[in-house]
């Protein structure tokens, strides 16, 4: 395991539980350079899987087909609604009575990736899309850990572009 973040508030934490650690900003730098620094750090520590978690770049697609099947993305809806950015405020404009919350693999074309786990929890017209993004944050941590649990137990399967997952 390893870490890699553009957020270097995380180095303390991570190396508290002796993790390799590096914070890799995509500040002054080319999309390419940027991700070239990611992916030698990747090829470095060879995990097994590559999981985003308040990652909110998009991935090239050279970068997405360097590491098949292996980019796990927490996304903020119950994707395929409100892909890309602003999902709550985008929920909110829409009246929705449930947010959720997707965990994917990533795939080359943004938020389509073979969905692994879901997601929901009610909501009404009293609800702000600051309400909604706070909420909303539970939800992506319970998604995400049911996936990463589902994943690193082998009871996902690929099937195109849709999983099954073995109870």
């Amino acid at each position: 395991a390893a870490v890699a973040s553009n957020h270097a508030e995380l180095g303390p934490l991570v190396e508290k539980f002796n993790v390799p650690y590096s914070c890799i900003s995509h500040e002054g730098q080319t999309r390419q350079q940027h991700e070239e620094q990611l992916a030698g750090f990747i090829e470095k520590h060879a995990p097994e899987y590559l999981v985003l978690a308040k990652y909110m770049r998009i991935l090239s697609p050279w970068f997405v087909r360097r590491f098949p099947n292996r980019i796990i993305n927490i996304h903020h809806s119950f994707l395929p609604a409100f892909a890309g950015a602003k999902p709550y405020e985008q929920a909110f404009q829409r009246g929705v009575k449930v947010i959720g919350a997707t965990a994917h693999f990533v795939t080359e074309e943004l938020d389509q990736g073979p969905i692994i786990v879901q997601e929901v929890l009610p909501v009404d017209h009293t609800h702000t899309p600051r309400d909604l993004a706070q909420a909303g944050r539970d939800v992506e941590k319970i998604a995400l850990a049911r996936a990463l649990r589902l994943v690193f137990e082998d009871r996902v399967m690929l099937c195109g572009n849709r999983t099954v997952i073995f109870d």
